[in-house]
């Protein structure tokens, strides 16, 4: 690889600051003693034993159906990971068995790890060998770049999908649904023009915007975006699959809206993978449809907990099949976007987004 290129692969190596490692540890004990507190709240104000009910009412058949539908967006997720490092030039691209072993690595570390990068962690360093001489970082940028994709893809599905589908008693759905299409377009911008824009940004947003690689091809990068609106669908219908259980009179349709509304919980910083935020929207976003809020909070934990066993058995195959081996460093400064969303599934988003993989 030419130096031209790995300039345009990765413009800086300059590491950035990042907090003490115990200031790390208190944000991620604050993030979980929240996640379960906002939890425990939820759960309490909907009967815990309709709850638990409602829990032993979805059949193993609506789990399997929805461990399947995750199932594929982890491997579209991986299909979108290799587009996004095709648009950035990465001229020796993994097998895609093995992008698939590090993504499902990825997916497992992401939902069970607080703080939701590890599994990025494992998926940077593994890229490098995709970049060469352009070295780890290069790798732990596309990622991000990767994982920005998916958010994008959220933004996109939630506005088309308001749109099309609005719930009841929601009177102003286009404006819900332009501000989404509107973030959607502003994050393609920033990931497309980030390197151009490095020279006129104040100082604190340049750092970052420098250590965005430039977009080299066009149409690899079209088809990650592509790739994050089919995640979210699918992502959308294992959640439906849950509910459809529960209550028979919810629309597959209906669901896509309240499925990937409820996703965006996933990107709020105090929480783990937006566990009790997650619920919550569930319970608010499906009461219009008549569903209670029992089995709306059983719906959620019900899709959390088949992320986490897909994800857990996807990383067994991959350890026991000896391609998922790269380390989880641990690293002296965070990774872009390793101090907030999107660090993200679950891909299942995104922390990992609701349902799509890292």
């Amino acid at each position: 690889m030419s130096a031209g290129q790995r300039d345009r692969v990765h413009p800086t190596d300059e590491p950035l600051p990042g907090p003490p490692r115990s200031r790390r540890r208190l944000w991620l004990a604050l993030k979980v003693a929240l996640s379960v507190a906002i939890l425990a709240l939820v759960i309490g104000r909907n009967d815990p034993s309709a709850l638990w009910d409602a829990l032993r009412r979805v059949s193993a058949r609506a789990v399997g159906v929805s461990a399947a539908l995750i199932t594929l967006t982890a491997v579209i997720g991986a299909a979108r990971w290799a587009a996004v490092m095709r648009a950035y030039g990465a001229p020796h691209l993994p097998s895609a068995g093995r992008l698939l072993r590090l993504y499902f690595m990825g997916f497992f570390y992401n939902l069970w790890l607080p703080g939701g990068v590890g599994g990025d962690l494992v998926r940077g360093v593994a890229s490098r060998e995709a970049f060469g001489d352009a070295g780890a970082t290069a790798g732990l940028t596309v990622v991000f770049v990767e994982r920005l994709c998916g958010l994008i893809g959220l933004f996109l599905f939630v506005g088309v999908s308001f749109s099309l589908w609005p719930l009841p008693g929601v009177d102003v759905p286009v404006v819900y649904a332009a501000m989404a299409l509107a973030l959607a377009a502003s994050g393609v911008a920033l990931v497309a023009l980030a390197p151009a824009l490095t020279p006129v940004l104040p100082p604190p947003l340049a750092r970052i915007t420098a250590r965005v690689p430039r977009l080299v091809r066009r149409e690899p990068f079209i088809l990650a975006l592509g790739l994050s609106t089919l995640t979210h669908l699918f992502t959308a219908l294992s959640g439906h699959v849950l509910v459809a259980a529960l209550a028979p009179n919810v629309s597959a349709t209906h669901s896509l809206t309240v499925v990937s509304l409820a996703a965006v919980s996933a990107f709020f910083p105090l929480t783990h993978a937006g566990a009790g935020i997650r619920e919550g929207a569930f319970v608010q976003l499906y009461a219009p449809l008549g569903v209670p809020g029992a089995s709306a909070v059983a719906a959620s934990l019900g899709l959390f907990a088949t992320q986490l066993l897909v994800s857990g058995a996807g990383a067994l195959v991959s350890v026991l099949a000896g391609g998922a081996q790269a380390p989880i460093p641990e690293p002296s400064t965070p990774t872009i976007g390793a101090a907030g969303p999107p660090p993200t599934p679950t891909d299942p988003a995104g922390p990992t987004q609701q349902g799509e993989a890292p």
